[in-house]
Formats: structure tokens, C-alpha cells, sequence
């Protein structure tokens, strides 16, 4: 089952045009990701990455936008893992706007598990690949 979570947009978020400027939108993607970890997986990303030296960076990113999110909104987030390979996960996301749940923005990631201390990849522990996979269905 997809992880959802909701984020406020704030007043810093937006671009003189009013609009949330984009890289902010990548936060966002991030901010449901870290909650996905705490939800799905059992751990707080940050204790993931403190405790177990593990993290997921994004070795490739492909985003669409389609309408604007603007300060007040509240941005509905979906995300699920589509894909698990050896080291990488494919994470889809969809970014609605709440109101209305217009879609703004679509983005698939590809992260890769990696031990931090020697900063190479590595094999998807069990535990985070059975999380992954139930999100998927």
C-alpha cells in the first residue's frame, strides 16, 4: 500500500512569483521519504544514518510538474517503491495538491543503499526490502 503524508506549503517556500520554487518541491519528496522510513520501515532515516551508517542517496531523478502549489496549500504526498533491485529501489512519487488533490508534480528516484563509512553500495538489507515491497501493493 502507497505511504501518504501531508506538508503545508510556508511562506519561505515560495519564489517571488509566488509560486513554491521548485528544488523546494525535491524537499518536500525527501521530507515523505524520511516519514516513509519511520512509518514503513521501522527507523527514523536520521537514526538509520547515525546508527547503521545506511543511507539512500538519488543516483537518478526524473520530476514533471504540472501545477503549482502556492503558500497556504497543503501538498498531499504518495510515494511507493515500483522497483528493488540488488542495491536500488525506484521510488514513484505523486504530489497532489490537498484542496483539490490536483496533480502538481510526478517524480521517480533511483536510490542506491550505501554504507556510509566506506561510501560504496551495498546490498539492500531484508528488513528495508520488505518495507519496500509492501508499499507496492
Amino acid at each position: 500500500m502507497p505511504f501518504s503524508t501531508r506538508i503545508t506549503v510556508r511562506f519561505g517556500d515560495a519564489d517571488p512569483a509566488g509560486l513554491v520554487y521548485y528544488p523546494v518541491i525535491f524537499h518536500y519528496l525527501h521530507v515523505a521519504m524520511e516519514e516513509f522510513f519511520a512509518a514503513r520501515c521501522g527507523i527514523a532515516y536520521q537514526k538509520m544514518i547515525e546508527e547503521e551508517r545506511l543511507g539512500f542517496p538519488t543516483v537518478n531523478v526524473k520530476m514533471e510538474f504540472f501545477a503549482p502549489l502556492v503558500y497556504g496549500d497543503e501538498a498531499e504526498i504518495e510515494l511507493y517503491v515500483s522497483s528493488v533491485g540488488m542495491s536500488s529501489a525506484v521510488f514513484e512519487y505523486s504530489v497532489r495538491r490537498a484542496s483539490d488533490l490536483k496533480l502538481c508534480a510526478r517524480a521517480t528516484y533511483v536510490q542506491v543503499a550505501m554504507n556510509l563509512y566506506e561510501r560504496r553500495a551495498v546490498t539492500i538489507p531484508d528488513k528495508y526490502r520488505d518495507a519496500f515491497a509492501r508499499s507496492a501493493e
